[in-house]
């Protein structure tokens, strides 16, 4: 996997001669071949999260009996067709993926004795070449991507604006995304959970961004774009049969058809159009004898 993904982000430097290119592209392909996995996931979160009321209510009713607690759950579960641990799945076949891309990209930055030695890269390719050729900076978007926004800052604050510029972006997409999560949680504003991760996460976002390479920091702002894109999609088609809570069905109403809908009203007679004859029409036609009453 190491060696697929080095060679993937090396092919994208062939196409375009940019370390930030070639990361941003390599990000976003990963990302679009999990797109199924991370979907279901994102899915999976949002239908436990608007099956919440209901949970609260059997653990309020439940909250003595642990184990009718669970019972009824399974339950409750069960008739909706739904998987508490289906977004666990997805989540532990990404990570590896993640961890891999994440040090595939670290790797560039790599030294061995002073000396530039990315790791993962082959030898002969043009990006192995060019990282040695320039002693080991990956210069791109105006900064050395190799280098982090707090040695940036230890060197000239001003050589730091955009480093700290891309710490900043990272802080604001992760908490847009975390707020973008919670708005679809009809209880997220009384979860206190979910406010705290909201707050703390991007902090930690941030703080991590701040000590890192900025080409990983690259790689964390593409994901927290693509992340928010993916939700803001889903988010607009609600999941279907099997992932959301079962409606109960519509009790159908006097004289309705049966499937709830309410029975149309007969339309009225149409009044008779029959106008009365006129005096043309009872004088008898030419050659026509007329007829007398009784005959």
């Amino acid at each position: 996997m190491f060696s697929f993904l080095s060679q993937l982000m090396s092919w994208f430097y062939d196409i375009i001669p940019s370390y930030g290119v070639a990361i941003i592209l390599l990000t976003v392909a990963v990302r679009l071949i999990l797109f199924p996995l991370t979907a279901k996931q994102a899915r999976s979160m949002q239908a436990m999260q608007r099956i919440q009321p209901e949970i609260k209510k059997l653990q309020a009713k439940y909250k003595n009996d642990r184990q009718k607690l669970n019972e009824e759950m399974m339950k409750f579960y069960k008739e909706n067709d739904i998987n508490p641990l289906s977004g666990c799945l997805p989540l532990l076949l990404q990570l590896p993926v993640f961890l891999v891309l994440y040090r595939v990209i670290h790797g560039l930055s790599k030294t061995h004795n002073g000396k530039p030695e990315p790791a993962y890269l082959s030898h002969s390719s043009q990006m192995y070449k060019d990282i040695v050729a320039a002693g080991g900076k990956l210069m791109s978007f105006g900064m050395d991507l190799a280098e982090s926004a707090k040695e940036a800052w230890s060197h000239s604050p001003a050589k730091a604006v955009p480093f700290l510029v891309l710490v900043a972006l990272v802080i604001f997409t992760q908490y847009y995304q975390q707020r973008q999560m919670n708005a679809r949680n009809p209880q997220g504003a009384q979860n206190q959970q979910a406010v705290m991760m909201a707050r703390i996460f991007p902090v930690v976002f941030g703080f991590i961004s701040w000590q890192i390479p900025a080409g990983v920091v690259i790689y964390f702002l593409v994901s927290n774009v693509w992340v928010i894109g993916q939700q803001a999609i889903i988010f607009r088609h609600p999941p279907g049969t099997g992932e959301m809570p079962a409606k109960p069905k519509d009790v159908p109403k006097a004289g309705g058809d049966g499937n709830g809908a309410k029975p149309k009203a007969p339309k009225p007679a149409p009044k008779p159009t029959t106008k009365p004859a006129s005096k043309s029409s009872a004088r008898p036609q030419l050659g026509q004898r007329p007829t007398r009453k009784g005959k």
